[in-house]
């Protein structure tokens, strides 16, 4: 120990300028820690704030486009029970033909080439009368099929507006 007193009592100012360094340091790796751990937080808090923001974003667009799909939805079911339950008249379709059949060419009956029968033909007796399909059902088909279209083609341009 005399050895240490010895080494002390002569370097004094050595050790007291090392001891202050040392202070120095620790007080300098203290205070950067805590910049650094202030700089940390902050950041963090950004990203949460940029998080929620989005998650906010994200659920108000879903919100939206299910009011848009519940409105185009009970439309469609409006305008369908109205094709369903109103007079079907197909015959609007065909009331005024813009060509007659005075304005068409005569065409031959049959070539030289083209054999007069098919050669795959379906005798009438296989056809069922309940697999044909009649002229009102295709009008209400087109129609209901016209319908989904249009309410389809509603739905994306009101979704694609709440986008823009």
């Amino acid at each position: 120990m005399s050895w240490i007193r010895a080494f002390l009592e002569l370097n004094k100012s050595l050790f007291l300028k090392g001891l202050l360094l040392l202070m120095a340091f620790l007080l300098g790796l203290q205070m950067g820690q805590s910049r650094l751990q202030r700089q940390w937080d902050a950041e963090k808090q950004t990203v949460q704030i940029a998080q929620a923001k989005q998650e906010q974003k994200a659920a108000d667009v879903a919100r939206v486009q299910k009011q848009i799909s519940k409105e185009i939805s009970d439309d469609y079911r409006k305008k369908s029970s109205f094709l369903a339950s109103g007079p079907v008249v197909p015959e609007r379709v065909l009331d005024k033909p813009e060509i007659s059949s005075g304005d068409l060419s005569a065409v031959s009956s049959n070539s030289e080439g083209v054999v007069d029968r098919s050669s795959n033909v379906v005798p009438a007796t296989f056809i069922n009368e309940s697999s044909a399909i009649s002229c009102t059902q295709l009008f209400r088909d087109a129609s209901q099929t016209t319908l989904i279209l249009l309410e389809v083609q509603r739905w994306y341009m009101r979704v694609y507006e709440e986008k823009n």
